[in-house]
């Protein structure tokens, strides 16, 4: 079978250069310019790996992105990077990117680290029963007034479609999972971003607060997302 590679990036010359070492290993190569739109192709159609030029996103961005879409590919992302550090690569693994990458790239070495880690997770149980191939979660939750679809990464209220980002959809996702249980934001920060994204929890703050304009009747007089002062926040 072919391997199909989804590429994110904005520079010519990249897309160039990956194109050709993908006509070379006689696979395929698609190309989107936005995370979002990265998201909405590989719901589309499945890919053999995730090729992330960090240059189109910013750090925050990609981190969400990864997490959201890890468990909908049974293959190796790679993300490409003009600048290098142990904090960035830190980060980027923790989010369980396989590879970080330094540009300008080597074409044979690329191609033959890409061709290793096909052969690795062709030849790896990565669940210790059957290969990834699903998200982890796959139903639909309904609370309420409030339908969201896992498997589609959609949510809808009364029926009618609501546009959140990635991030805000993690983070609603999150909390479902755990109705009626408070969790601090210290719990969230590690269940939502997976990594120490900032020394505070300023940042649940705020996208708790997105949510709840999004989906709430009245945002300042909530009934899902509820505040447990002291404690942290519960979904009911």
């Amino acid at each position: 079978m072919t391997k199909e590679f989804l590429l994110l990036s904005q520079s010519p010359a990249l897309v160039q250069q990956l194109t050709d070492i993908c006509a070379k290993a006689h696979w395929h190569l698609r190309r989107v310019t936005t995370p979002t739109g990265l998201v909405v192709a590989l719901e589309k159609h499945p890919a053999s790996g995730i090729w992330w030029d960090l240059t189109a996103a910013t750090l925050d961005t990609t981190i969400a992105t990864m997490t959201l879409i890890r468990s909908q590919i049974a293959g190796p992302i790679t993300v490409l990077t003009a600048k290098m550090t142990g904090r960035l690569q830190r980060k980027l693994y923790a989010a369980r990117v396989d590879d970080v990458e330094l540009l300008p790239i080597d074409d044979a070495a690329f191609r033959a680290k890409i061709e290793q880690r096909l052969w690795t997770y062709q030849h790896t149980d990565l669940h210790g029963s059957t290969p990834l191939a699903k998200p982890a979660h796959s139903e639909i939750l309904t609370i309420g007034d409030l339908t969201i679809d896992l498997a589609a990464y959609t949510v809808t209220k009364r029926a009618q479609p609501v546009d959140l980002t990635p991030k805000e959809f993690q983070l609603l996702s999150y909390l479902a999972h755990h109705q009626q249980q408070v969790l601090s934001r210290e719990q969230l920060v590690t269940g939502v971003w997976g990594y120490d994204l900032l020394t505070t929890s300023r940042i649940v703050d705020i996208h708790i607060s997105h949510l709840r304009d999004k989906l709430e009747d009245d945002p300042h007089q909530p009934t899902h997302l509820l505040t447990v002062r002291g404690f942290g926040y519960k979904f009911v």
